[in-house]
Formats: C-alpha cells, structure tokens, sequence
C-alpha cells in the first residue's frame, strides 16, 4: 500500500497495534486469569514465559547429554568396564562414536555394545593403541569373516 496523505498514514498505523495485540494476546492464551486477557499484564508474562524458554533449550541440552552420559555408564558398569575409559580406549583405537551414538547402542544393540566394551577391555589390558595387529581374544572383527 502506497501511502499518499497524513490521513492514510494514520490509518495504516492502526494495523500494526492490532497484530502486535493479537501475537501477545496468543502467546498468553494458556495463561490463567488477567495474566491471558489484559494486554498490559500479559506482554509483562509473556516476554517472562519467552525468556525462561530460551533458558530452558540450553538447559535441556545439557540435561540430554547427563542422561547419555549416565545410560553409558551404567552399561559399561555392567560390563565390567569404565565409561572414561573406554572412551580413551576408542580414541586410542580410531573407534568415533559419540555419546548419542554409544547410548543408543548400549540400550537398542547390546551385543553391540558388549562387544565394543570387551574391545576395549582387551585393548586396555594388552596396551595396543591401535585396530592394527593381532585381534584380542573373544573379539569377533570384519578381517575375521
């Protein structure tokens, strides 16, 4: 819209204050009492609510990765093993899987899991820092089949 006079100017701005009203008054819809239908009590609850939500991501974030990081714990507490461990162990053996990775494992293939701790394991306990050389006992690998 081209706007030609002051009186289509002042028009046009009434638009604006009608779609800034409506987004507030949407994102405070669930809210209980004044706080969802007074436009002055809601803009001060909804940039609250806005606020604790960007707070919230980076917290869930970090509360993702606890629970991979305990999940994986507790499987290679099963197995006998130590989670700082074995990931050095993986490092050391050009293994790069990461947490999400390994948690997934450790709940949905367990074998898998199980075998990636017993490789480890046995790297740990023979020193090699490397996939090259002799496998370690028990350890099925691809230059087997």
């Amino acid at each position: 819209m081209v706007i030609t006079s002051p009186t289509l100017f002042a028009r046009a701005r009434g638009g604006d204050r009608f779609w800034k009203r409506r987004r507030v008054v949407s994102l405070s819809a669930h809210f209980y009492g004044r706080k969802r239908n007074c436009y002055t009590i809601a803009i001060k609850y909804v940039n609250r609510a806005l606020r604790y939500n960007t707070l919230a991501r980076r917290l869930r974030k970090s509360d993702v990765r606890e629970l991979w990081t305990t999940r994986i714990s507790a499987a290679c507490t099963e197995l006998g093993t130590k989670y700082p461990d074995m990931k050095i162990m993986m490092d050391d053996s050009s293994i790069a899987l990461n947490r999400n990775m390994l948690q997934n494992l450790a709940i949905w293939e367990p074998r898998s899991f199980r075998a990636l701790a017993l490789l480890t394991k046995s790297r740990q306990e023979v020193g090699l820092n490397s996939l090259e050389g002799p496998s370690p006992a028990g350890v099925v690998t691809r230059g087997m089949l």
